[in-house]
């Protein structure tokens, strides 16, 4: 009955995550896959189960247990499509990762683990704006797709949910006030157990990434938010990080070497280096650079240099690079990357494609409901919303092997849209949906109480009888 809702191609896709379930289980995912395709609305776990057409064979606490209760790991499913999307990667090239958090606004006070955030999207420069709900770190990998041109796609991998303290200092997020005395035990148990930050759930997710890639060099592209020193130091030695250099960062020289029989311990750092504004302003020559960054053609001004940043990473210089705009009208930017070997070109290609997770948030969001599960349980809430990013990279997986296969998958033409090139997301996901026919629609439930006391009649039709 799963292959009648999919096409087989997804189905035999799909069969790769059978060893992280078990039997039962397994049968239990293939539905919510299903059903999270095909839900029309919001992607609450009740209307998947009605959307997948397995209402009227498993009653619906199977689809809660899931998520609740069932013996399966994330991180497995992440290794999962880390293996599949390595047929995407050439074995010559070295592998881009994307690190980024996103907020998913939540509404009610019984979503567990649910605090207030930082809400990026309706803050400005002037005044920031805070949101209830979770923020996830997510951790995806680059894959150049053929339908993405050359931008690519990030397949979400790994999640983690930071909790925040902006709710009495508990962990969970209570429908009902506490005891006094219950509030003390849950402060003396944050402070035995510290939470975690997010720097420190990114230097675990690209841990367990650098595991799965058996030595293969990885490049992390990550914001500013994360160029700190508990992600840049003590990180495996085949990871690099890419990322933009806050305007006021403190630069060193490197330490001179030492001389014979000089005593003391060894010099950390050189001289104090001018700030980037200076060194940018007495800057005379400047190399023109042509580039393709998100898609457009552009050839901006750099130069580089080669500086240590002894406040997040104390033994090893950067690479920097500074960028001006020629029309003046954005103001120098300065990106780094760990690896001094690489050139101005691959530091700024290679921070670009850490956009490519903004679309996927985006797409998530918009079309699969990374936002909508309300789930009361601690265990449900960390594996609920990281479906809506499985199910995201496997359509994407899907598209990209019909493609290659030569099968005729295309999106509408709409005269409005004369330049488009490339699918949408969406348009993917229309495809997908209409490969195998119209879903079908899950049929009235036989409940046998409801057969037992029928409803009453309506008043129009009593006066029809008579």
């Amino acid at each position: 009955m799963f292959e009648g809702i999919l096409p087989h191609s997804f189905v035999l896709l799909c069969a790769a995550f059978q060893p992280c379930f078990t039997a039962p289980t397994y049968r239990t995912f293939q539905w919510l896959v299903a059903g999270w395709l095909h839900c029309p609305g919001r992607r609450t776990i009740t209307a998947v189960a009605v959307a997948s057409g397995a209402a009227e064979h498993r009653h619906i606490s199977v689809f809660h247990r899931f998520f609740a209760r069932a013996p399966w790991s994330l991180d497995a499913l992440g290794r999962v499509l880390f293996t599949l999307a390595l047929a995407w990667v050439p074995a010559d090239q070295p592998l881009f990762l994307v690190l980024d958090d996103t907020l998913a606004r939540k509404h009610g006070k019984g979503i567990s683990l649910a605090t207030m955030h930082h809400d990026p999207l309706l803050s400005t420069a002037k005044k920031p704006f805070f949101s209830f709900g979770h923020v996830w770190v997510v951790l995806a990998l680059w894959v150049p797709l053929p339908m993405g041109r050359s931008r690519g796609f990030a397949l979400p991998l790994l999640f983690r949910l930071y909790v925040g303290a902006k709710r009495g200092g508990q962990r969970a997020a209570p429908a009902h006030p506490r005891a006094s005395r219950r509030q003390a035990a849950a402060a003396a148990a944050h402070a035995a157990h510290p939470r975690p930050t997010k720097l420190e759930l990114a230097r675990e997710l690209i841990g367990l990434v650098a595991q799965w890639a058996d030595g293969r060099k990885l490049y992390v592209a990550v914001d500013s938010a994360y160029a700190g020193r508990p992600l840049l130091e003590d990180r495996p030695p085949q990871v690099h990080v890419l990322s933009r250099l806050r305007a006021d960062a403190a630069l060193w020289a490197r330490p001179p070497r030492r001389r014979p029989g000089q005593k003391g311990r060894p010099r950390r750092r050189g001289p104090r280096l001018p700030r980037l504004k200076t060194l940018a302003a007495h800057r005379r020559r400047w190399d023109a650079l042509p580039l393709i960054l998100y898609g457009r053609s552009v050839t901006p001004r750099v130069f580089t240099l080669t500086a240590l940043w002894y406040h997040a990473l104390r033994d090893q210089p950067l690479r920097l690079v500074v960028v001006r705009d020629p029309t003046g009208k954005r103001q120098d930017e300065t990106f780094f990357c760990t690896d001094r070997t690489v050139d101005a070109a691959f530091i700024l290609t290679g921070y670009a494609r850490r956009w490519t997770i903004e679309v996927a948030f985006h797409d998530q969001k918009q079309f699969l409901g990374f936002e909508d599960s309300q789930q009361q349980s601690a265990r449900a809430v960390a594996r609920t919303a990281p479906v809506a990013g499985i199910v995201y990279a496997l359509v994407l997986l899907w598209y990209a092997d019909q493609g290659q296969q030569g099968a005729a998958v295309s999106w509408v033409p709409r005269p409005w849209y004369r330049t488009k090139t490339a699918p949408s997301f969406l348009d993917m996901l229309t495809a997908l949906r209409q490969a195998p026919g119209p879903p079908p629609v899950s049929p009235a439930l036989s409940c046998p109480r409801c057969a037992q006391n029928p409803a009453p009649p309506l008043p129009d039709a009593d006066a029809a009888a008579a």
